[in-house]
């Protein structure tokens, strides 16, 4: 990709073990911990074999969260974490100390995001009408938002949280952007729940082997 279009991925990330509270209920630290690492690794796979990402950059609490994320290839931002919008305003600093022209944030915990669907959600990125002021939104199954895509960086304000589908695009009308919403299975299903844990076991061809003897509470 050239200059005028670099494009960096932004991936936000708490702590493995302090992380997922709502999963707390149902698996122990250490089983958080390995399913977290778990899903970055695939999300980092998918993200970092995309065509139009230039640079990923992991956002996190944790140390050893941005030990993982250097082992595949991507920069490890440290912070204390101050809410995910803060975190990502952060991200968006460094990304325009890169020079970087456009964003994709997406979640960690995606375990069924391909590198397919990525290219989906980044293809034909030529400049737009309004300006090559653009907006793309994957939507969470519960109306969240768990990519998006901003160009130029700095496009829309981060409205991630409760209906955040919603809020980016009112967000992207406001700010004079073209917006496209793009939904997919890898997009839309992330880990919050006990209940997104027992869809995850369901898809035995695709959840972790260990996932089904893990200790659950």
């Amino acid at each position: 990709m050239s200059h005028s279009s670099h494009c960096v991925a932004l991936i936000p990330v708490r702590d493995f073990r302090t992380g997922k509270s709502r999963l707390a209920q149902t698996l122990d630290e250490n089983a958080r911990n390995e399913l977290g690492r778990w899903m970055l690794e695939r999300v980092l796979k998918a993200v970092g074999a995309a065509k139009r990402i230039d640079e990923i950059a992991v956002l996190s609490d944790s140390a050893e969260v941005l030990t993982l994320a250097g082992e595949y290839g991507a920069v490890g931002l440290l912070h204390e974490s101050g809410g995910l919008n803060h975190d990502l305003e952060i991200g968006r600093a460094w990304a325009r100390g890169r020079n970087a022209r456009s964003l994709f944030i997406v979640h960690g915990d995606l375990p069924f995001l391909t590198t397919e669907e990525v290219d989906a959600l980044l293809q034909g990125l030529e400049p737009s009408k309004n300006s090559g002021r653009e907006v793309r939104i994957a939507r969470s199954k519960d109306g969240g938002t768990t990519g998006l895509f901003t160009r130029p960086i700095d496009a829309i304000p981060f409205s991630f949280g409760e209906r955040s589908f919603e809020k980016h695009h009112a967000a992207a009308r406001r700010y004079g952007c073209e917006a496209q919403s793009c939904e997919s299975f890898g997009f839309a299903h992330d880990i919050d729940s006990p209940e997104d844990l027992e869809f995850l076991l369901s898809r035995k061809k695709e959840a972790p082997a260990w996932l089904a003897s893990a200790p659950m509470r």
